[in-house]
């Protein structure tokens, strides 16, 4: 075999060997895969979008926790170009439900407050007169306000958590109760300014937000009713449960829905 020939054979070993690398380069399993692309400002967006949401039903706490969802909500838009496409469209779903609610919810306040400075709500008594009694009721009873509005709060029951990340902690349960309005009144009424406060051993009780009915935003005509399930945070030991209603967050009267736990 002569000089060229002997350059040529080993011009194309080498080919080989350069060709049979590359290929077991491409084959490896072990190779570090492609970092996901946007996948944090996804998962921003989700966060944002459940803060916003869960924020929303409280006054002017909700104009915080708006502009947090729409900040998530560009953050999903533009996650929505990576690899992380399912949860950057639920990040960003839950950031639009948020901003609508908030929305609602302050058009009704706006609405309410309104109706309030038109002299629409019954006078005021008079500073001589004795204070209105402490309106106590049973779970199950009903209470009619001035205006139409009727509410009532059914008999507590137990809550079973299923996921075992969201129960209670030790001393404390979860405790479920059902709310149902009616709209006796000439106008419509939105639901979602029903303002609800429950105490247990004379402690503000925590929502347990993940279960549960969300409250709803939709306008109850004349005659209209709704029924809707709350779920709170009491402590283990029995006592007396307390719910406090109100149908609007300027009410004059307060309702309490009163019972043993």
């Amino acid at each position: 075999m002569d000089r060229h020939d002997r350059r040529r054979s080993r011009s194309t070993d080498l080919g080989d060997a350069v060709s049979q690398s590359a290929r077991t380069q491409t084959q490896n399993p072990y190779l570090p895969q492609p970092k996901p692309r946007f996948g944090k400002l996804a998962w921003a967006a989700l966060i944002l979008g459940i803060i916003g949401l869960c924020g929303s039903i409280v006054p002017i706490l909700n104009n915080a926790t708006a502009v947090a969802a729409l900040v998530g909500l560009v953050l999903g838009i533009i996650a929505l170009f990576g690899s992380r496409k399912a949860l950057a469209g639920t990040g960003s779903v839950l950031c639009v439900l948020a901003v609508v609610a908030t929305v609602v919810l302050q058009g009704a306040m706006v609405a309410e407050l309104n109706r309030v400075l038109a002299g629409e709500n019954p006078a005021r008594p008079a500073e001589d007169a004795a204070p209105a009694p402490v309106l106590r009721l049973g779970f199950g009873d009903r209470h009619t306000w001035p205006d139409g509005r009727a509410i009532s709060v059914l008999p507590p029951a137990p809550y079973v958590e299923v996921s075992e990340f969201s129960r209670p902690p030790a001393g404390k349960r979860h405790v479920q109760f059902q709310v149902a309005v009616r709209n006796g009144g000439q106008d419509s009424y939105n639901a979602v300014t029903t303002t609800i406060t429950v105490t247990h051993h004379g402690h503000v009780a925590q929502q347990h937000f993940g279960a549960g009915d969300p409250i709803p935003v939709e306008q109850l005509p004349p005659g209209g009713e709704v029924r809707y399930t709350m779920v709170f945070e009491i402590d283990a030991e029995p006592g007396e449960l307390q719910v406090s209603v109100q149908p609007t967050f300027s009410a004059e009267e307060t309702a309490y829905f009163v019972g043993q736990v």
